[in-house]
């Protein structure tokens, strides 16, 4: 396996990639600012007029959303909206009595006025035909991580980012200058050059020389890009087979590698039937999610900033009670979780986003630093510039495979007319 043929193996992933990572690294332009612009686009779906009163309590609102739809249920409680923020719920299908079978509700949402209780609307999924302004966003992201072909294309994309994850060392490698007196196919040459050392030699890698041939300054651009923002490249591509393919596996090799635990089982396997209500109420759920959750603050040594959610699971029969603390990655929302039975109120177990689990906190970092959730602003920016220069590594690896083709097919014709002349 020479020099030679890594290089065929770079060649002909990046190949592969080509498409997929151009679509992902301009949408994920984009998608960097994702709830900015969705509030900028579709105020009337998340923003309602500020009042001099107080918001109505989580639990009224939840149990006004149920009043208006009698068929359906709620399974999270969200704390912490904004005064400007209206609520909204998403609604589950309970089940007819009568004929064992989930109702049909004809839609998946419902929106209120945070300070009435007023209907604003109930929401139903749209689809992603035709484009409007209510679901330009969803396309996009759509299309980042799926090309807006459902799981078909969740599988191509997963390939895409496995492939990725492993060329990142194979680029990495191709970096290096070539070995004293090896040529790219194994055959022993004199390179002068040579005379010089390894880490002399390897800088060149690291530069884009200027002025310069459009060929070179896009050789560079490609080698030099991917040298320079290689970590955040590697955490994209992870991250991606994370997305996209978890259970196949992201979450098999996470777990030899750091005992990431596998939360189809943690903390408890899937009931056989599930539950699709609790035996106790959410009020009290409520209590004993903050119980449980100061009694691990203590226990733990973490410290609790303020609430983020309430929900029940129907699969395990399990309330999660969820926080932001101090030992949160993501800024956005916070990922302390306590779980208890719902039927029994017994403590089912918890999870830290960092310092408990080292394969846990290193997911909850990779995610965070893919969906540009942790240094504000700042971060934002950065992982959208990074989306450009993904699509910029892939378009000048076409670019260089196309102009080398090229030259190839150019010599192997002249080859073909010396050989014409001599006979």
């Amino acid at each position: 396996m020479t020099r030679y043929f890594w290089v065929l193996i770079h060649r002909y992933a990046g190949l592969y990639m080509a498409f997929f990572l151009t679509v992902a690294g301009l949408t994920g332009s984009v998608l960097a600012f994702f709830h900015e612009l969705d509030n900028w686009l579709n105020p009337e779906l998340h923003l309602v007029e500020m009042q001099d009163r107080p918001m109505l309590d989580d639990f009224a609102l939840r149990e006004k959303a149920l009043s208006l739809g009698p068929h359906a249920d709620i399974n999270i409680i969200g704390f912490n909206r904004k005064p400007d923020q209206l609520y909204e719920a998403r609604l589950i299908a309970r089940t007819d009595l009568t004929t064992g079978k989930p109702y049909e509700l004809g839609h998946n949402s419902i929106r209120l006025n945070p300070y009435t209780g007023k209907l604003i609307e109930f929401g139903k999924d749209e689809g992603l035909w035709p484009i409007i302004r209510r679901n330009i966003l969803s396309f996009i992201y759509s299309l980042h991580y799926s090309l807006a072909l459902g799981e078909v294309g969740v599988w191509l994309f997963g390939i895409a980012a496995l492939i990725w994850t492993m060329d990142c060392f194979l680029a990495f490698y191709l970096t290096f200058p070539v070995r004293r007196g090896v040529s790219k196919v194994g055959a022993k040459v004199d390179f002068p050059q040579q005379d010089r050392g390894f880490w002399s030699r390897w800088a060149i890698a690291w530069k884009i020389k200027f002025p310069a041939s459009a060929f070179r300054v896009n050789f560079d651009l490609h080698r030099a890009g991917g040298l320079w923002t290689w970590l955040i490249l590697f955490v994209f591509a992870w991250s991606s087979v994370g997305f996209n393919l978890r259970q196949q596996v992201y979450q098999p090799v996470m777990n030899t590698l750091f005992d990431l635990p596998d939360f189809n089982q943690f903390p408890i396997a899937n009931l056989p039937d599930p539950r699709p209500v609790p035996d106790i109420d959410w009020h009290s759920a409520h209590d004993i999610g903050r119980r449980l959750m100061a009694e691990q603050s203590q226990k733990l040594h973490f410290q609790i900033l303020n609430e983020e959610a309430l929900a029940y699971q129907p699969e395990k029969g399990l309330f999660a009670y969820s926080v932001k603390s101090d030992r949160d990655i993501n800024e956005q929302n916070g990922s302390t979780v306590v779980w208890f039975d719902g039927t029994s109120c017994t403590y089912a177990g918890v999870i830290l986003p960092s310092g408990q689990n080292t394969g846990f906190t290193i997911s909850m970092w990779l995610f965070a630093l893919h969906m540009a959730r942790v240094w504000g602003i700042p971060f934002k920016i950065f992982v959208c510039l990074m989306g450009l220069v993904v699509a910029m590594l892939s378009i000048t690896g076409v670019y260089i495979w196309l102009k080398k083709r090229r030259a190839y097919r150019f010599s192997q014709e002249r080859r073909r007319r010396l050989d014409e002349s001599k006979a």
